[in-house]
């Protein structure tokens, strides 16, 4: 009997696609899919043709391959599913045999967040970015404890610092935000609530920018002699007001 035993080819690209999840020990996006089948070439007595239809799928190939797989294993009920979080695809076990697995593994029920923490990481997500002082501003209480378990379960990280008096630090949701609540991608927040609408980054860096402009600043020295203002007889620029003995100072709110 010969030492070579010939392995059939796989019957599809789905077939494929779902083997490399499977193996997988980390979420893969489409791209490192397609790169992974891309990279077999046929060995030797190997059907050539069929590898290369393989080799050269392209994108919507594998995004078609993904969605076929994702029905077929809703349709089978085995337990688990395929879930794209952040961009990048994976296995899940589902939720309802979640205390099975936890049983099988002999782990703790993890940890589920308090209300305050929850309401605080659904501003910073729908906020973001974020500083601190905003997210207290909303909701009315100290956030600190609340911002500190949600940076030790990396759910938030902070994205840089803004522009405001100070510089606070600016906080974020992270890719494992998107993995624990299964998101594909921060616009989705839009969808589960029509009512809660994600602001817009950009918009926010703007506001952050414009609150930092000064206003217009009178000159120390007099003034350009080209522009000065016209003098009048009491030694003040013509049309400001004689001050009154009632005037008092106002102090700058901080």
């Amino acid at each position: 009997m010969s030492d070579n035993v010939k392995i059939p080819l796989p019957g599809s690209l789905q077939e494929i696609i779902g083997s490399l999840l499977f193996a997988s020990e980390t979420p893969l996006a489409a791209a490192d899919l397609r790169a992974a089948v891309k990279a077999v070439e046929p060995e030797e007595g190997e059907n050539a043709e069929v590898m290369d239809v393989y080799r050269t799928c392209t994108s919507r190939e594998v995004e078609e391959a993904l969605k076929g797989l994702g029905k077929a294993l809703e349709v089978a009920g085995c337990g688990f599913s395929l879930v794209c979080a952040g961009g990048a695809w994976r296995l899940q076990t589902a939720p309802s045999c979640g205390r099975y697995v936890r049983a099988m593994l002999k782990l703790d029920r993890p940890n589920r967040l308090g209300r305050a923490s929850l309401e605080t990481l659904a501003i910073i997500a729908y906020r973001q970015p974020i500083t601190k002082s905003e997210v207290e501003e909303i909701r009315g209480v100290d956030v600190s404890a609340n911002i500190k378990t949600l940076l030790d379960l990396q759910l938030i990280r902070l994205v840089g610092r803004s522009e405001l008096p100070g510089h606070p630090y600016l906080y974020g949701t992270t890719p494992v935000f998107l993995e624990h609540f299964g998101l594909e991608s921060l616009q989705q927040l839009n969808e589960l609530d029509p009512t809660l609408q994600r602001s817009n980054p950009r918009l926010k860096a703007a506001t952050y920018k414009k609150r930092e402009e000064p206003g217009p600043q009178l000159p120390l020295d007099g003034g350009n002699p080209q522009t000065e203002a016209p003098v009048a007889e009491n030694g003040k620029p013509a049309g400001e007001p004689e001050e009154s003995e009632d005037y008092e100072e106002e102090e700058d709110d901080e």
